[in-house]
C-alpha cells in the first residue's frame, strides 16, 4: 500500500486566488466569495 501526498491549491475558484476581479473599464473589485483573501473558504 502506497500513500502519496497530494498538494492542492486552496485558492478561490472565482478570482483564481487573486482576491479581486479586474474590471473591464479599469480598476478592480474585491472578490465577494473569499473577501479579498484569495483563499478558498
Amino acid at each position: 500500500m502506497t500513500t502519496s501526498t497530494k498538494i492542492e491549491k486552496k485558492e478561490c475558484p472565482y478570482c483564481s486566488g487573486k482576491g479581486y476581479f479586474q474590471l473591464l473599464l479599469g480598476g478592480s473589485e474585491t472578490c465577494d466569495n473569499c473577501h479579498g483573501t484569495g483563499k478558498k473558504s
